[in-house]
């Protein structure tokens, strides 16, 4: 399911707000506050057999997870109007915080216009970047990476 967000929420004005950064300081991804909602919810309705935790710090939404072996969780990609889609791997965006098996959604929303790529969604993902000619580019890391035991999958 393709989240219905408009491309102008992440445009750049002529005043210099809003647009989005890909940013290795930044661990979580923040989106406008519009935009990260209608993410979430979408998120959290394809999620709807998941038991449900308290959230914990910036993150409003979480799952208990300790009963489970492996979780089937949807696939989230963020298309660009260039072209490029970048598809995260599950482990990226469903993230431990505890050791009692709490799992949450690895993302905020931003109080501002910004949009924040965090490095908790660029783990293990090879960005190229062509500033001459505006163009981005994602791939898998030549490097490899640990796989988390969720995987992605129609929900």
């Amino acid at each position: 399911m393709r989240v219905p967000i408009s491309e102008d929420v992440f445009e750049l004005t002529q005043l210099g707000d809003g647009g989005v950064v890909m940013d290795t300081g930044t661990a979580v991804t923040r989106f406008p506050t519009a935009a990260y909602e209608a993410f979430r919810d979408a998120f959290v309705a394809e999620t709807a057999s998941l038991p449900r935790a308290n959230g914990v710090s910036i993150f409003d939404t979480c799952y208990d997870l300790n009963e489970f072996v492996t979780v089937r969780v949807p696939t989230v990609s963020f298309y660009f109007s260039s072209g490029p889609i970048l598809t995260l791997p599950a482990g990226n965006f469903l993230i431990p915080v505890d050791e009692m098996g709490t799992f949450c959604f690895a993302f905020a929303p931003s109080p501002s216009g910004l949009s924040i790529l965090g490095n908790i969604q660029q783990e293990g993902i090879q960005i190229s970047y062509d500033g001459a000619n505006g163009f981005v580019g994602f791939g898998p890391n030549s490097t490899g990476f640990q796989e988390s035991q969720l995987s992605n999958g129609e929900a």
